[in-house]
């Protein structure tokens, strides 16, 4: 795991940590789910789940991106925090309400928002919502993350395309990833 620091929101006392990992299993994964604590000298000060994964299925040696959600984290100090993760996962395949990912074939930033397109190259018909998930960097540093979702939500078939504006809400971010996923009918 590779984490960026933590993100505390002004006036809420949440925060999100964003991170990168790897599916280091023989096979392929779907519906990563991660929880975690932040802990100092050993006594936990939060704990908090993840609001998705990029991508929806993560093959054998694949990274991914993800982040975790902390409600409080007015107990956690600017240094000296560890983290530590616990992952859930499903097989990935084309079962119903598994979470699918979609190829996205545009992503550009205008400067105030991430703009594009994403298609469904499954080969099966998929159901939204749609979540589109931002992941900025600075140099190889990740930096920060963001969940939104694209403007359809309904049902789309194999080769349909959906389209996304995900505002940056003045967060830099020069260099991205995005990944787009929905769910198989």
């Amino acid at each position: 795991m590779a984490t960026a620091p933590l993100e505390k929101t002004d006036g809420m006392g949440s925060g999100t940590l964003t991170f990168a990992f790897r599916n280091n299993t023989a096979a392929s994964i779907s519906h990563v789910d991660f929880t975690g604590t932040a802990s100092v000298g050993g006594k936990v000060v939060a704990s908090g789940s993840s609001q998705g994964t990029v991508p929806a299925q993560v093959k054998s040696g694949e990274a991914g991106f993800g982040y975790l959600y902390f409600e409080d984290v007015s107990s956690v100090p600017e240094s000296g925090v560890q983290y530590e993760f616990k992952a859930s996962t499903s097989p990935a395949d084309t079962s119903s309400y598994n979470s699918a990912p979609l190829d996205v074939t545009q992503a550009d930033n205008n400067g105030k928002s991430i703009i594009g397109t994403a298609v469904n190259k499954t080969g099966e018909p998929l159901t939204g919502p749609y979540s589109v998930g931002v992941y900025c960097f600075s140099g190889d540093t990740l930096t920060s993350s963001t969940l939104d979702y694209a403007t359809e939500s309904g049902d789309i078939e194999a080769d349909a395309t959906v389209s996304f504006s995900h505002d940056l809400y003045d967060t830099p971010c020069d260099t991205f990833t995005v990944g787009v996923s929905g769910w198989f009918k």
